[in-house]
C-alpha cells in the first residue's frame, strides 16, 4: 500500500460555537465545542488516512499535556506518529471561536511544534514513502526535504500559505522547484497574481487553487480543470478545509485517480467538512466521499437530461 509522509506542524485545537461574542469583561457559554489535534500537516495527514491511504507524520511536539494529547489523537485517527518526537517547550495552541452569524475569531500561539528541526528532516527515513507533503513556513527545512524528494524520485506537494510569502520567493524557490502540486488558498493566489507564470518559473507540475464556495481549480501547463463544490447545507466552520482538500487529493492520487477525479473527491470532502465544527471534526472517510461523488454525479446526469428535453 502507498504511504504519504506529511512534514510540518502539530497544534492542540479548541473550537467553540457561541451565540454571540461577549462584550469586554463579560463571558458567554459555548453551546458546542470540539477539542482535537490540528495544524496544517497534521490535518492533511488525517484527511489522507481517512481515505484509506497510509499517512505518516514527521513532526515535533512540546513536552506538555497538549503535545501528548495531540499525538494520541492523531494516532487514534489512523496517522502513523512514529516519527513524531518530543522536545522541551510548548506545543502550539489554537483557539477558534465561531458566532451564530458566521463570524470567526482565531488565536494561535507560536511554539516548538511548528516544524521539525533540520537534523530530523535530513535523517528522516524515506525508503517506503511514495509521496511527501509539507509547508513553506520553514523554507530551509522544506528545501532540504524537497531536495531529498527530488533525489529519491518521490512526488512532493506543498501547502503555500500567505504567511510563507513573507520569506520572499528567493527563499522559497529551492523548496518549490519541480513540485508535483502546490496548493494555494485565495489569499496566496491574490498575492501571486499570474499563476501560470508562477508555475512556469518554478517548473511546477501543477497548481491547485482553492476558491471557497467556488470549489477549486487545477492548473497544469497551459490547461485548467475547474471543479465546483457539491450542494451542501449550512456552512459551520471552514477551518482546515484546505488541509482536508490537500490530504484527500494526495490520497486519491496515490490510489490511482486521474487529476480531475482526485480534485472532485477533494472538493467534495472539503465541502462536507465545512458543515462540521473544528478542522478535523467533519473529515469524511472514503465511503462517505464516494457517496458524495455518486450523489453529485446523479444530479449532474439529471440536469444534463433535463437540458436535453424538448422545450414546450
Amino acid at each position: 500500500m502507498a504511504t504519504a509522509l506529511f512534514c510540518g506542524d502539530i497544534a492542540f485545537d479548541v473550537a467553540l460555537r457561541v451565540p454571540r461574542f461577549p462584550d469586554p469583561d463579560q463571558k458567554t457559554h459555548a453551546f458546542e465545542h470540539l477539542v482535537s489535534a490540528g495544524g496544517v500537516a497534521a490535518n492533511a495527514a488525517v484527511a489522507c488516512a481517512r481515505q484509506g491511504v497510509d499517512a505518516a507524520l514527521l513532526a515535533v511536539v512540546g513536552d506538555d499535556v497538549f503535545g501528548a494529547y495531540a499525538t494520541g489523537h492523531l494516532a487514534a485517527r489512523g496517522v502513523d506518529v512514529t516519527a513524531v518526537t518530543t522536545t522541551p517547550g510548548m506545543t502550539a495552541l489554537s483557539v477558534c471561536t465561531l458566532a451564530e452569524d458566521g463570524e470567526k475569531r482565531l488565536v494561535y500561539t507560536s511554539s516548538v511544534s511548528q516544524y521539525p528541526p533540520l537534523e530530523r528532516v535530513r535523517d528522516a527515513e524515506l525508503g517506503a514513502v511514495d509521496w511527501i507533503h509539507t509547508s513553506c513556513l520553514h523554507p530551509e527545512g522544506a528545501a532540504v526535504l524537497a531536495e531529498r524528494a527530488r533525489t529519491a524520485g518521490i512526488p512532493m506537494s506543498i501547502d503555500l500559505e500567505p504567511l510563507a510569502l513573507a520569506h520572499g520567493m528567493d527563499a522559497l524557490a529551492p523548496a518549490l522547484h519541480g513540485a508535483a502540486v502546490v496548493f494555494l488558498n485565495e489569499g496566496t493566489t491574490a498575492e501571486i497574481g499570474d499563476v501560470h507564470g508562477f508555475a512556469a518559473r518554478h517548473r511546477l507540475k501543477s497548481v491547485v487553487r482553492t476558491g471557497g464556495v467556488r470549489g477549486a481549480t487545477l492548473t497544469y501547463g497551459s490547461g485548467e480543470i475547474a471543479v465546483a463544490p457539491p450542494p451542501v447545507g449550512r456552512i459551520i466552520d471552514t477551518t482546515g478545509a484546505g488541509d482536508c482538500l490537500a490530504g484527500v487529493y494526495i490520497a486519491r492520487a496515490l490510489s490511482g485517480s486521474d487529476p480531475r477525479s482526485a480534485l472532485r473527491a477533494a472538493v467534495a470532502s472539503a465541502t462536507y467538512a465545512c458543515g462540521h465544527l473544528g478542522a478535523q471534526g467533519g473529515y469524511p472517510d472514503r465511503p462517505t466521499t464516494d457517496e458524495l461523488l455518486a450523489a453529485t454525479n446523479a444530479r449532474r446526469q439529471e440536469r444534463d437530461t433535463d437540458l436535453g428535453k424538448p422545450q414546450p
